[in-house]
This record gives C-alpha cells, sequence and structure tokens, in this order.
C-alpha cells in the first residue's frame, strides 16, 4: 500500500486540501502534500487527464496545470509512482460520491478505499 496516496471522504475535504496547496509554491510542496493535492485534484476533477495537461484543448484550468507540471517533473525524474501519477482510485471515488445509486460492489469498494488511503484533514 502507497502511503502517500489520498482519497478525500469528501468534496469539502478536497477542496479544503487543494487550496491549502494552492497557498504555496508548487515546487516546494513535500512529496506527500503534492500527491495528497494531486489525489484532491483527481477526485474533484475527474474529468481531467494527467496525459497532455498542457495541451490548450485538454480542459485543464490554468491554475491546476502547475500540479501537473510538477508532477510530471517528479514522475520523469522517477521520484514518484505511477499509482501517485495516475490518481485512478481517487478519481474514481469522486465520481462514486457524486453519484446517488450505488450497487453493493461499488460501495464496498469505496469502503475499503477509504479504510486503506483516506485521511482526516484538519
Amino acid at each position: 500500500m502507497n502511503p502517500y496516496i489520498y482519497i478525500p471522504n469528501s468534496m469539502k475535504d478536497a477542496g479544503r486540501l487543494l487550496r491549502y496547496a494552492l497557498a504555496a509554491p508548487v515546487e516546494k510542496l513535500s512529496k506527500e502534500n503534492l500527491i495528497h493535492a494531486w489525489c484532491a485534484v483527481a477526485y474533484l476533477f475527474p474529468g481531467l487527464h494527467p496525459d497532455g495537461y498542457d495541451d490548450a484543448d485538454s480542459g485543464w484550468p490554468r491554475i491546476l496545470r502547475r500540479f501537473a507540471a510538477e508532477v510530471w517533473r517528479r514522475a520523469v525524474k522517477n521520484e514518484m509512482a505511477d499509482d501517485e501519477l495516475y490518481a485512478s482510485d481517487a478519481q474514481w471515488c469522486g465520481l462514486y460520491d457524486r453519484m446517488t445509486i450505488h450497487t453493493r460492489e461499488e460501495t464496498e469498494r469505496r469502503v475499503k478505499l477509504a479504510a486503506a488511503f483516506g485521511k482526516l484533514v484538519v
């Protein structure tokens, strides 16, 4: 289990964490704080994909592109694992938390991900 992966408990928690990260120079964020912010981006904006973030038609808001650029910079230097670069569990949970009807299997997956990667954000 990757200790840096973060699954937000709610959109409010993800937003709070992202606002905190936006207040600092992204290149000065610790690996843990950068990955937490990156997972919050994946949770809040599940339609964004890390590949091609700098394309004009990618859909990435300008303010969030700096996170993508820093994540890619660190990934190229082998400072990040694939599951950190592609935060698909956080992305999936963001989609799940927006849904109103869930299957038993989806709920079980969400609970397992929350138990494994959720953290209390204050």
